[in-house]
């Protein structure tokens, strides 16, 4: 028994003495919030003194200048702006058209025409036409490569007896191997789509066409000798103006009394 009440003893001290830190402990906490406090109080008031002070504050105020009359009554008389007028709503911009667009009437038509030969129904073949359904679609032909065959004939006349032959169809030169107009698809191929000419052979092989490298190169020198003349024309006026305009590539420019050139 002498042991119980030692212990109840001694766990009723130690309750006291937690109960006594547990409110030093409060006021302590208490006393820190407080401390924080002045501490957010003074340095507010620490960044208030370091603050640069305002140019207003500095500065006195300007003084109002000093306008002569002249000087305001021109002010005065100063031509006024118009006045602004209502702003008007905007032009409505016409409405794109919508939907599918007709094929192009202009284009050469491939016309098909399909007729059921039997019923489906019972197998007879005794049809009549009720109704019929028109579908036109964008169509390509992939050999548009053609050759052009001339037949010239000579005749012999039965009065003289002299011998008449016709001239042939228009070509770019003397013993061309294509017509004008395969050359101008070739210089349109060339220099309009920027279609490469290795690009152009192999295309002009997938269809059967074989030509070599060194023939479209011959084919691109006779164009140019054939515009030769357009071209020079427009040297002529390029060189007879007194300005020219150029891309971002750059031209030397020879000034007068300076030593080297410069990019123009």
């Amino acid at each position: 028994m002498d042991e119980l009440e030692r212990l109840r003893r001694e766990n009723g001290e130690l309750r006291e003495l937690t109960r006594s830190l547990t409110e030093k402990v409060t006021g302590l906490v208490a006393e820190l919030a407080g401390l924080n406090d002045r501490v957010a109080e003074l340095l507010a008031v620490a960044q208030r003194k370091l603050r640069k002070p305002s140019a207003a504050t500095d500065k006195p105020p300007a003084a109002a200048p000093i306008v002569e009359a002249d000087a305001q009554r021109t002010f005065e008389e100063r031509p006024r702006a118009p006045e602004r007028t209502a702003n008007e709503p905007p032009p409505k911009k016409k409405a794109r058209p919508t939907g599918r667009k007709p094929i192009p009437s202009h284009l050469e038509a491939e016309e098909h025409e399909l007729r059921p030969d039997s019923c489906t129904g019972c197998g007879g073949a005794a049809l009549d036409v009720v109704d019929q359904l028109v579908e036109e679609k964008l169509h390509v032909v992939k050999e548009h490569q053609r050759r052009r065959v001339v037949s010239r004939y000579t005749c012999r006349c039965r009065a003289c007896g002299k011998r008449t032959t016709l001239p042939s169809l228009p070509a770019p030169y003397a013993r061309s191997k294509v017509t004008c107009q395969w050359l101008a698809w070739l210089v349109y191929q060339k220099f309009w789509l920027l279609t490469p000419l290795d690009r152009i052979r192999r295309d002009l092989a997938e269809r059967g066409v074989p030509i070599a490298m060194s023939t479209l190169v011959t084919f691109i020198e006779r164009a140019a000798d054939l515009l030769s003349g357009i071209d020079g024309l427009h040297w002529k006026q390029l060189l007879a103006s007194s300005w020219m305009a150029t891309d971002g590539t750059g031209l030397k420019v020879l000034v007068p009394k300076l030593p080297v050139a410069h990019n123009g």
